[in-house]
């Protein structure tokens, strides 16, 4: 399974969730985003990618996000994440909860 269908299974029972963009219309959303970098390297070729994750959780102003900020954090640790780091990132327009973990992928050979 693909980090983003790892993401979106743990991630859709809490809210819509997309990687990079929501274009939905729901008031609450998840999108997501990663990067990799390689790791283990043996004879110039890596064997294995830390893969940094982060999550978006959004909300209008006003909106009790709590339970949904407490399920984010456990369904990506229950899916094999680290556990999340978490920052409040709102501002006037709404609220912007992030929260950042990794994971480490193995390469497949092509």
């Amino acid at each position: 399974m693909s980090i983003n269908e790892t993401l979106r299974a743990v991630l859709e029972p809490i809210a819509p969730a997309e990687a990079d963009a929501y274009e939905g219309k729901k008031a609450v959303y998840i999108t997501f985003n990663y990067h990799t970098t390689p790791i283990n390297y043996g004879d110039d070729e890596p064997e294995q990618e830390r893969v940094s994750v982060q999550v978006h959780l959004y909300a209008p102003l006003g909106y009790d996000i709590t339970a949904k900020r407490r399920a984010v954090k456990k369904a990506l640790a229950s899916a094999g994440f680290t556990y999340p780091t978490y920052t409040n990132a709102s501002d006037k327009d709404g609220q912007h909860h992030v929260f950042e973990c990794e994971t480490v992928e193995g390469l497949e050979e092509e």
